[in-house]
């Protein structure tokens, strides 16, 4: 039997809210017959099939508008929030940055008073060692940042129920764990390697046996070999601290790091008289100290078991393998590209390597601040990038933007300022850096050219942090290697070498960073294409506001 209320009350006031019309474009129609229509608000029967008043589709448009302002509040909210969290994670990284290399510093101060040679012997093991660690330590460091990021995005995203919450805690405990254990396992096979092939290394460096430096090279280099996995779980336990947007902790335990280096290193420098490899003793024991309670802290926020989850961290831990080979071949194109550079300059003399040195030097508040500022947008990115449920989508999409113009505004802000203030006082600044007129005379020079680097670099770390940030490790893999290639061809086949031409040749390749970088957020694919769903939302709702 067909039975038909509305037939019985053909003309029945039963209200239909307007909002839950928004996308019929003013036409419902029952099924079954007769059809209904809904006009002015009233349920009616009909024959056929009719479009509602322009009327009513106004009141749906309506509906449809003050949702969206909704929405704009939203992302209003959320971008304040997110400044402040951003620069919550810069300050402390920038402090970290600044200060972590005061240890070197320290050895340094110290071994200068026991002659050239003792000086000398432990700077080629301190160049031997970080020429090495350079290619493992932007791997670990910005692979777990992001991925402790994103499986913190993921947890902060699962809050509904009790066992998703847990399944979250569980899953970002997997990751703080896997990067500690991968990050333990290289540490100890630096050990083994430094150890085993002390002497190779220091001959390949250019020290032979006869050397006076051959001995402090030696010693030193040996001793420190025994501090490589408190050093590589010093970088990663910070990278994960940096993940998991806490930026503060890690700081703390680094200045405790620095003051007991700084109180040690004379102990067993001139007290018990080990020379070098007293420097590197103190260096390795502070080291390992600060370690223990940065990885007590550690535990406090997240559980870490190494080897009771074994079996659960093999998927992370490849998770973790392929992503730092990215970043290894990365990490290659980009030491080429300074290696290039270097050997360029040494090849025209004494007067332009001292140039050369004396200028990529003035870059070093530059770095550090754009370092922290990669640090924050990298953080908040990939988590932002993660979290899928906490926020409506244009909100998040709005806040993910929010973070990428922001970063690119302030890296390229702070590197163009602190570049002019350097400028206007170039002459002081070179006085105050050198005596020799020959030297002086050719970095000022080639000023325009390194502030010009200095200005683009200020643009390329948080564009690089953006890449990374949103886990796009084979994209940031391949710019790095396009800007090599625009850097030493420039270097290579561009007739008369100068050191200006030196410089730029690296000023083209931060610009190429630079560009590749933001061609891929604005091409709108891969991990970029919620941007163009957020957009092309926003374009829908533009017109309905019209």
């Amino acid at each position: 039997m067909r039975l038909y209320l509305l037939a019985l009350l053909p003309c029945t006031n039963a209200f239909i809210s307007p909002s839950s019309l928004a996308q019929s474009r003013g036409v419902l129609v029952s099924s079954g017959k007769p059809n209904v229509i809904i006009h002015g608000g009233v349920v009616c029967r009909t024959g056929r099939r009719r479009r509602l008043p322009t009327t009513f589709y106004n009141s749906a448009s309506s509906a449809t508008v003050a949702d969206m302002d909704d929405d704009a509040e939203q992302v209003e909210e959320v971008k304040k929030k997110l400044t402040r969290e951003f620069f919550r994670i810069a300050v402390p990284a920038f402090i970290q940055l600044a200060a972590e290399p005061l240890a070197s510093l320290v050895d340094t101060a110290y071994l200068g008073r026991l002659g050239p040679e003792v000086l000398g012997g432990a700077g080629v093991a301190i160049s031997a060692q970080y020429a090495v660690s350079k290619l493992y330590n932007d791997p670990l460091l910005r692979t777990s940042i992001s991925l402790v990021a994103s499986q913190d995005g993921k947890a902060r995203s699962n809050k509904e129920g009790e066992s998703d919450e847990a399944q979250a805690k569980k899953d970002l405990s997997i990751a703080v764990s896997s990067a500690l254990l991968l990050a333990l396992s290289v540490g100890v096979i630096q050990l083994v390697l430094y150890a085993a092939f002390t002497t190779g290394i220091i001959r390949g460096m250019g020290v032979s046996q006869s050397s006076p430096m051959w001995f402090s090279a030696v010693s030193y280099l040996r001793m420190r070999a025994f501090g490589t996995p408190a050093a590589t779980l010093w970088l990663v336990t910070n990278g994960i601290f940096r993940g998991l947007g806490d930026t503060r902790t890690p700081l703390v335990y680094s200045l405790a790091f620095t003051a007991m280096n700084a109180a040690l290193d004379p102990l067993f420098i001139f007290t018990f008289g080990f020379g070098a490899s007293g420097a590197a003793l103190g260096t390795l024991l502070a080291q390992y100290i600060a370690l223990v309670p940065l990885m007590m802290a550690l535990n406090r926020k997240v559980k870490i078991d190494l080897f009771g989850q074994l079996k659960d961290l093999k998927a992370t831990l490849l998770t973790y393998l392929e992503a730092g080979s990215y970043v290894l071949f990365r990490s290659l194109g980009k030491v080429m590209a300074y290696t290039v550079c270097a050997r360029e300059t040494a090849l025209m003399g004494p007067i332009a390597a001292a140039a050369y040195n004396l200028t990529f030097q003035l870059g070093f508040a530059t770095t550090q601040i754009c370092e922290s500022v990669a640090v924050a947008v990298q953080t908040l990115l990939a988590r932002e990038i993660s979290d899928e449920t906490t926020r409506p989508a244009v909100v998040r999409q709005g806040a993910i933007r929010h973070l990428i113009n922001g970063s690119i505004v302030v890296g390229g802000g702070v590197a163009t300022v602190l570049s002019l203030v350097t400028y206007c006082q170039r002459k002081s600044v070179m006085n105050g850096l050198t005596s020799n007129p020959a030297v002086r005379d050719a970095a000022l020079g080639i000023f325009p050219a390194v502030l010009a680097t200095q200005m683009l670099k200020g643009l390329a770390y948080p564009v690089n942090g953006i890449s990374m940030g949103g886990l796009d490790w084979k994209f940031t893999m391949i710019a790095m290697w396009v800007a090599n290639i625009v850097c030493v061809s420039m270097i290579k086949f561009g007739g008369t070498m100068t050191l200006g031409k030196v410089w730029w040749a690296l000023a083209a390749f931060m610009g190429t960073q630079v560009a590749s970088g933001i061609l891929r957020v604005e091409s709108k694919t891969g991990v970029w294409k919620l941007l163009n769903k957020s957009e092309k939302k926003t374009a829908k709702v533009s017109s309905i506001k019209k």
